[in-house]
């Protein structure tokens, strides 16, 4: 689990970095910061890794900036719409024609631009929506195959390991038992 959690936040960072044909989603870092990835609930191990005991099955969790869903996901527009943002249950709302100024004025303040624009880029955002990146949700499913493949060996493995000890340790007993009584 946190090997898959190092590649999800690694892969989701540097595509964030590397951005797509519009260059880079990177204007404060402050997202590319909040990546983060948390196991939970570590189960005890012995030698040689295996499950050795615990109740709770570990759990893998991750945390962004809130804005980071809006950039993964995309967010539907008013007039028209991005192809990738179908399956994106984000849309405006509010009853507002545009979106939040301030934000749009600190990063055209970042990138050295006249913040006179804010108005037309937050119109021109609320009408066509903010085109899904998917910067998160394509590390996260391109390793999850591996990761469950791996991850139910794995499990089976100490199944059938716990098995052959409880086996062995009723044999040896048998064996004791049987040895006392003669």
């Amino acid at each position: 689990m946190e090997a898959y959690k190092r590649y999800v936040v690694s892969q989701s960072r540097a595509n964030l970095t590397r951005g797509g044909k519009d260059g880079s989603h990177r204007a404060s870092g402050a997202l590319y910061k909040s990546i983060k990835g948390k196991v939970s609930s570590r189960m005890n191990r012995g030698l040689k890794g295996r499950f050795t005991g615990g109740s709770a099955m570990p759990s893998l969790e991750f945390e962004m900036a809130i804005h980071g869903k809006f950039l993964d996901e995309g967010v539907k527009g008013s007039k028209s719409n991005y192809l990738e943002n179908r399956e994106s249950k984000n849309k405006f709302r509010g009853g507002k024609k545009s979106v939040p100024l301030k934000p749009i004025r600190s990063w055209l303040k970042r990138k050295g631009l006249s913040e006179k624009l804010a108005f037309v880029i937050g119109r021109s955002i609320y009408q066509k929506g903010i085109k899904a990146t998917k910067f998160f949700t394509k590390p996260l499913e391109k390793r999850n195959a591996i990761y469950m493949r791996s991850y139910h060996k794995a499990v089976a493995d100490d199944i059938a390991n716990n098995f052959a000890n409880q086996i062995a340790k009723q044999l040896k007993k048998a064996q004791t038992n049987k040895l006392k009584k003669k």
